[in-house]
């Protein structure tokens, strides 16, 4: 190899480095906040309820936290990012939510590890849960409560929600979707409880 091929190596393997050397600080990760739970302790008690499945469109499935710019451009932050899927995020406030509201500690997210009888089934799907940064956060949703064995379809609703940030940064905005989750989830458990299906 002679110096100039040596040199070259030098120069590519200095860039290669310094490129790697060059990346931004990590992201920062948020999970929505679940209410704080009050539910029944020791022996299982109350109406028994499989929540899911819960679907996202696919512009909110993914790491990125998504706030919109406009009525049709959307900001993706690689900066901020969900500790954990936001399907999984939504599930666990809506189950926290209902057990809250209907006074039971058997409330499931689905699927189960282990077969159990179910009263009722709760399916959510999400067709919007953003909002602009400082703005609302507006989450839609279809959701529908079936029968525990999954084939008697017992009411269906459409439910639009929306929230206050407060303030122009992502942790405002996370707050405002947390709260709007646990509102969908008091709706779907009102209905459960007054049986108005």
């Amino acid at each position: 190899m002679n110096r100039c091929h040596i040199r070259l190596a030098v120069g590519c393997l200095a860039a290669a480095l310094a490129s790697g050397c060059a990346k931004g600080p990590p992201p920062k990760f948020y999970m929505l906040e679940t209410p704080a739970v009050t539910e029944p302790a020791g022996l299982e008690q109350g109406v028994s309820i499989g929540v899911g499945p819960v679907t996202l469109p696919g512009h909110l499935d993914r790491n990125q936290i998504v706030s919109r710019e406009s009525g049709v451009k959307l900001q993706l932050s690689e900066g901020e990012q969900w500790a954990e899927p936001l399907k999984d995020g939504v599930t666990r406030v809506l189950a926290v939510q209902l057990a809250l509201t209907l006074g039971s500690n058997r409330i499931f997210a689905l699927p189960l590890r282990q077969p159990r009888p179910l009263d009722l089934r709760v399916a959510v799907d999400v067709v919007r849960l953003d909002g602009e940064l400082g703005k609302d956060v507006i989450l839609g949703a279809r959701w529908t409560i079936v029968s525990g064995d999954g084939k008697t379809l017992l009411l269906s609703r459409v439910s639009r929600i929306e929230e206050s940030t407060g303030a122009p940064d992502v942790a405002a905005l996370v707050e405002a979707q947390s709260r709007a989750v646990a509102k969908l989830g008091a709706e779907i458990g009102h209905a459960i409880r007054d049986r108005s299906f």
